[in-house]
């Protein structure tokens, strides 16, 4: 058995320094990368040796070859990670269900945060139908305050005001309609059981019911209380505790799996008396095949449901704080074929890319890109961590779509190793960086800073651009207080002058006054600037088309 395990490791170092070879092969030469690379060498050649070593002991030690092989492929991994360039703007964060008992823990999590160099946290602040934070809008429903796990403390507030001192952004995680699996129906539908999404299968006892695949129960979000109950609740949040913004999740209806035994919804009183109001049919007797037109109508309905109520949290959002970001988790499926139709209502995409390789989850990005607006910001949600997968494969993951989204969320804090921490910190979040969901200009003026070392680097005769580009980066930090001016021309200013800029830059490296390395990271820095400032145009557009904001949320 162990020259079996000796073998088996021996395979996967060789398959890991290969991959470090590979990397560190392809690394550019970008500024402030060099000293990573050298180390990354240094690192590549102990790998070597010491599975030179595994493989003298390989007939007559297995414990020593098995040793010596699990070292080199930790020197394979850091070999890796450092090979990998680091970005100046891009999201690192995570989903997180708390479990602190008290602030001091809250601050422990937060400080192991800030050490990988994460700058994002989604808590999940809404979920089995409680608030982790006392909530005066469930008290007012009569359904209990808070989750019992943190009576007696807030730790919303201990994770908003910890969190602010660490450059991280806190967002709002929240479950939508789905309110659990107590068999009960959880602490809101024992209040409010005529709240309850009914399954066909269902309607007719009209009591609680939990979906029969997965056991979960879910609120009715055609009933206007429901929605008054959901609203209250997010204004709190956002109104009180001073977030980054809200991350929405199960904000949809289940849909029927018939090979899962499935049940279609959404049956409830209320939403079959609603539509026969309008329709004159009660949706319990459509008889789907025989009545398709019918049936398409009913469904029809209930998605403009759905869709009317994320426009309107996406309104609240706004009008309470319009700089918070509300972001979207779709999963595969139905979530995601409704995520296109939400995308006037999201300024941020998440979606669920949960596979095995870094080559699926390239795929499904790129899959759920095709669903939504050209320049829709996207971060690449993964799971390596929850399903068991090492650190190199975490930081696989990681970049495996870093080109074409703006950050990466894990999924989940509490399954991410410390060695999983560490090999991020070594490789793609080794320096600093600003979130371009949270501030997208200032992540605009960082990535531009970024590409200047390399200009300095490239001789007199590049001065020019290097002064275009500081002054440039320098209008972007100006611009990071503006939201009062008017977005239109300040963004067409400022988009105009990058692609000045990324003019000169090419021919300035057309005649060879500035090398392809250093011209390559200065074009990459400025479509990436230009693509922050009009993300940050697209969602001042977007708050001029809410009604006037109250003078008491401005």
């Amino acid at each position: 058995m162990q020259r079996e395990s000796s073998e088996r490791q021996l395979a996967l170092t060789k398959e890991r320094i290969a991959a470090a070879g590979k990397s560190q092969t392809a690394a550019g030469g970008e500024a402030g990368h060099a000293a990573a690379l050298e180390v990354g060498g240094q690192r590549l050649e102990l790998a070597n040796w010491l599975l030179a070593e595994a493989l003298r002991y390989r007939s007559v030690d297995t414990d020593a070859c098995l040793r010596l092989a699990r070292q080199a492929a930790e020197a394979a991994v850091d070999a890796y990670c450092l090979s990998l360039p680091s970005r100046a703007a891009e999201a690192r964060g995570a989903w997180y269900r708390p479990k602190e008992r008290n602030a001091g823990e809250v601050k422990a999590t937060l400080d192991r945060m800030q050490a990988a160099g994460m700058n994002e946290l989604y808590v999940e602040t809404w979920y089995w139908g409680y608030t982790i934070f006392p909530s005066r809008t469930a008290a007012a429903f009569g359904v209990e305050a808070q989750h019992p796990a943190f009576c007696g403390w807030d730790p919303l507030e201990a994770f908003a005001t910890e969190a602010a001192k660490r450059d991280i952004a806190v967002h709002a995680w929240l479950d939508g309609l789905m309110v659990g699996i107590d068999k009960s129906g959880g602490p809101v539908l024992r209040a409010h059981p005529h709240w309850c999404a009914l399954p066909r299968s269902g309607a007719v006892a009209g009591v609680p019911v939990a979906q029969r695949t997965t056991g979960y129960f879910w609120l009715d979000v055609t009933n206007p209380q429901v929605r008054a109950y959901l609203h209250g609740i997010l204004g709190e949040m956002i109104g009180g505790y001073g977030i980054a913004g809200v991350n929405l999740d199960f904000m949809r209806l289940p849909q029927p799996h018939a090979e899962e035994g499935g049940d279609e919804y959404c049956f409830s009183r209320h939403a079959r008396e609603s539509f026969a109001r309008e329709c004159g049919v009660d949706p319990l007797e459509i008889d789907r095949g025989a009545q398709p037109e019918l049936w398409q109508a009913w469904t029809s309905w209930l998605s403009r449901s759905e869709d009317e109520f994320v426009a309107s949290v996406y309104r609240e959002v706004k009008l309470a704080r319009p700089n918070a970001v509300v972001s979207a988790a779709p999963e595969p499926g139905v979530e995601a074929d409704h995520i296109g139709r939400w995308a006037e209502h999201v300024d941020i995409v998440i979606p669920q890319a949960y596979h095995e390789t870094a080559r699926e989850v390239r795929q499904s990005v790129q899959a759920h890109q095709a669903q939504l607006p050209q320049d829709m910001p996207v971060y690449a949600g993964i799971y390596p961590m929850y399903i068991g997968l090492g650190a190199f494969e975490a930081v696989e993951q990681a970049v495996a779509a870093g080109d074409i989204t703006g950050g990466t969320v894990l999924f989940s804090l509490g399954h991410v190793s410390d060695d999983t921490l560490r090999a991020l910190r070594l490789g793609p979040w080794r320096a600093p960086a600003v979130s371009p969901g949270v501030r997208p200009l200032e992540a605009a003026a960082a990535t531009v800073a970024a590409a200047l070392p390399g200009l300095s680097s490239a001789g007199d005769a590049a001065e020019a651009i290097g002064v275009g580009m500081r002054q440039l980066a320098a209008r972007l930090r100006r611009g990071c207080g503006c939201e009062a001016a008017e977005p239109d021309v300040w963004s067409a200013e400022t988009i105009a002058a990058i692609e000045r800029l990324a003019s000169q830059l090419d021919e300035a490296h057309a005649v060879g006054v500035v090398s392809s390395a250093s011209a390559q990271q200065a074009a990459r820095s400025l479509a990436e600037a230009k693509r922050f400032v009009y993300h940050w145009r697209i969602r001042q557009l977007k708050l001029r088309q809410l009604p006037q904001r109250r003078s008491r949320q401005q």
